[in-house]
């Protein structure tokens, strides 16, 4: 209670400031932005309220195990990537059996605020949106996401509502995040490089929850996710500007989900690749891992619980002591399945029928894929709770939200109050500068005030125009693309020979191993007409693929690799000479700026410095395809009855050949379609590192270029704030410029021992 009370003295403190006028922050809705998120600081303390973002690459299941964990599809989801905006979804509270059974699903009610500013943004980021979309490329778009041409329509033609600070309801909420996350991926697609949407705040869900295992137990305070946009959503970047950055900052613990199905060997480096900037944006402390879809392992062989670990322990920066307690496993789509089941038999109580319930469709389709629709009819409430139970179970999400989620829990109020007094001690020390500044100018000629004003006018002109000069990502891309393509280009070549090769020894082998050369545990006959073979279980298929691609798969690797570091090393030598250049056309600016204050005010404020990230891509796993056949075989039948043998005079007992439909499940590998797939996937990763190095020039010029001139930007326009402010200040008259001297000073004071208490707080 002590620290929620130092913190709403901060509050109370900046507000106080306000009031005296005085320019301190940099937030972008400015200084009433910055009392208003140091206020929501002072609630998450109040409330022991603690955030964890969720991030994943596209597609590993980030949403179903966000729905997961609230316990009903609360978040959108289709087959198209859906999260483009981060979004806070607050747990509210558990809703208890008797809720669930009085109002069904109705007891889940979400509310979605907006900040009123923000909603005012997103209708003029329409109104951009239809003042730069030409039919054409609007044609374009809705060609290449067809899942986002109504909303085109709708905005060429004038028909969306305005956007509403408040949604209620489960299909409002959702229908609300589907068409703001949808309005910045198509804004990230047709508006002009440099468009910026500077929200105040990012969307607020707050919800009920309900778990099968959760309890009293789980501790005090609240949980908040953050769901994010993937990192590997390069579009997004610069629309977005640092927003993702600041959400991952802020929490407290990042929960980073990673699709099983796509991990070891070469998927670990793309992994590696898209968490480099998350670790640097908020280190390994705060790092926990859950990987998912652990449902799809199939083999023996496939990566065990120890691999994985290795593998995200590697990935992730974890230390081998943290791994153990920071690593999950889930299925997420189970846990989804299972827990909706669940609530739907808790809401309906007597009189359910599963057979008309969707949930249940959906969790006897994971359990019984062959037999679904029959275990579906004959399936009663008790077995169907059973099922359910044991579902959630084997999706392990259990361990997680038991061990992780609730110890968490428990932590949260410390850890809300560190992340709350961190940024107090910011917002203070930038408040002493000014407090410091306004009073210090007070008294100083006019003249030298304004020509001080002019000249950091005339700076952040300068700067401006060195912002304008920057080298436009397409263009940068265009240096690189001459020597990219040579080196891609051969890169093909010596991949494409690898694959004749394959293709040619494949053929070849199978011809040979049809004389019994092949292994003869696997049961395989050779197809000389097709130049195929026919295993009798698919496991022999697949086995048979891995053993023979592992090798061509290897060199592909190699050449993949070679090209991925030229590359790099080219990248990475562009990279330096645009930070050189950037920097020595900048520095001198704001470092002129920086000593005039220092000499002629006593001040010093910090130079921001250009930080760009490097940029690693990796290949995707080979996933060649098998099939499966049915034979028609005569078979001869003893007949019992009338023929033509007896005149159709009586019954005898006769045989009769007859057609019998067997069906016979045989599994097919092509030498042909198995050599092509091997050579699409390298096709295709070699596309890869193409994009990657687009999305990383982006990257590098439209973000990091745009963050490091925000921030020079940032620092000179309050420097020029505080002198317009000191100039209206000397227009008072002396004795009310005396009492406003004096007014500082008692507010300076203030300022230097609430901070001094705050970092006292902080240390112990």
């Amino acid at each position: 209670m002590d620290a929620v009370e130092l913190i709403d003295q901060v509050v109370q403190v900046l507000s106080q400031a306000q009031e005296l006028e005085l320019s301190w922050s940099g937030h972008v809705d400015g200084e009433a932005g910055a009392v208003a998120a140091m206020r929501q600081e002072w609630e998450a303390v109040r409330g022991g309220e603690l955030r964890m973002s969720v991030v994943a690459p596209m597609k590993a299941g980030k949403s179903t195990l966000v729905n997961a964990i609230v316990g009903y599809e609360l978040l959108p989801a289709r087959a198209a990537a859906m999260t483009t905006l981060p979004t806070r979804i607050v747990l509210d509270r558990r809703l208890t059996e008797t809720e669930l059974a009085e109002q069904g699903a109705d007891a889940f009610r979400p509310v979605l605020d907006l900040r009123e500013q923000d909603a005012v943004r997103f209708d003029m980021l329409v109104k951009a949106i239809r003042n730069h979309v030409a039919p054409s490329q609007a044609e374009q778009e809705q060609a290449r996401y067809p899942h986002l041409a109504p909303l085109i329509e709708d905005i060429l033609a004038e028909r969306l509502p305005p956007t509403r600070s408040r949604y209620e309801g489960r299909v409002e909420v959702q229908d609300a995040l589907t068409l703001l996350n949808d309005l910045m991926r198509l804004a990230g697609r047709v508006l002009p490089a440099g468009w910026r949407v500077a929200l105040s705040d990012v969307p607020v869900v707050h919800t009920p929850y309900w778990a099968p295992a959760a309890g009293d137990e789980d501790g005090p305070g609240r949980l908040v996710v953050v769901d994010t946009p993937g990192p590997d959503e390069h579009d997004l970047s610069e629309m977005l500007g640092n927003i993702v950055s600041k959400q991952l900052s802020e929490s407290h613990i990042v929960l980073v989900v990673l699709d099983y199905t796509k991990m070891g060997g070469q998927s670990d480096a793309r992994i590696r690749q898209l968490m480099e900037p998350l670790l640097d944006v908020i280190g390994p402390d705060k790092l926990f891992a859950v990987v998912n879809k652990i449902d799809q392992k199939r083999h023996e062989t496939d990566l065990g619980n120890e691999g994985i670990v290795r593998s995200v322990t590697a990935n992730l920066g974890l230390s081998d002591a943290a791994a153990g307690e920071r690593i999950y496993t889930t299925s997420a789509e189970w846990a989804l399945a299972s827990v909706r089941t669940l609530t739907s038999l808790k809401a309906a109580q007597h009189g359910f029928l599963p057979a008309s319930d969707e949930s249940s469709a959906r969790l006897l389709k994971l359990v019984y894929p062959m037999d679904w629709q029959e275990e579906l009819e004959d399936i009663g409430t008790g077995r169907l709770t059973r099922v359910a139970q044991r579902a959630w179970e084997f999706s392990q999400i259990d361990a997680f939200l038991a061990s992780a989620v609730a110890h968490l829990r428990r932590s949260a109020l410390r850890l809300a109050i560190e992340a709350a007094l961190t940024k107090a001690v910011s917002e203070l020390a930038d408040l002493e500068i000014a407090t410091t500044s306004r009073r210090d100018l007070i008294g100083r000629r006019s003249q030298d005030l304004a020509r001080a004003v002019g000249q950091i006018s005339d700076e952040i002109a300068e700067i401006a125009g060195f912002r304008g000069q920057v080298t436009e990502p397409a263009k940068l891309a265009e240096r690189l693309a001459a020597d990219m393509r040579k080196q891609l280009h051969s890169a093909r070549e010596q991949g494409d020979k690898v694959v004749k090769k394959f293709r040619s020894d494949l053929r070849a082998a199978a011809r040979s191993e049809s004389t019994g050369l092949i292994d003869r545990a696997l049961k395989t006959v050779f197809r000389k007409d097709e130049d195929a073979l026919e295993f009798t279980s698919a496991e022999d298929a697949g086995d048979y693929i891995r053993v023979r691609t592992v090798e061509p798969k290897a060199r592909l690797d190699t050449i993949l690799e070679r090209s991925r570091k030229h590359i790099e090393l080219s990248v990475g030598a562009s990279a330096q000479r645009l930070v050189q250049r950037e920097s020595e056309l900048v520095r001198p600016v704001v470092e002129r700026a920086a000593a005039r204050v220092k000499d002629e005010f006593d001040l010093t404020f910090t130079v921001p410095e250009l930080d760009l990230q490097g940029s690693v891509v990796a290949e995707t796993p080979i996933a060649p395809e098998a099939e499966t056949r049915h034979t028609t075989v005569e078979v001869e039948r003893e007949i019992y009855g009338r023929s033509w043998r007896t005149l159709w005079m009586w019954r005898t007992t006769y045989l009769k050949t007859v057609d019998e439909v067997t069906e016979e499940h045989a599994y097919v590998v092509a030498v042909d379609a198995l050599a092509d797939s091997l050579q699409k996937s390298f096709h295709t990763c070699v596309h890869e590192i193409e994009e990657a190095l687009s999305g990383h020039v982006r990257d590098m010029v439209t973000v990091q270029v745009d963050h490091y001139y925000d921030g020079v930007e940032a620092f000179l326009q309050r420097y020029r704030g505080i002198l317009q402010q000191s100039a209206e200040d000397n227009e008072l008259e002396e004795l009310m410029q005396n009492e406003l001297r004096e007014n500082l000073n008692v507010f300076l004071t203030t300022v230097r021992d609430l901070r001094a208490e705050v970092e006292h707080v902080r240390a112990v």
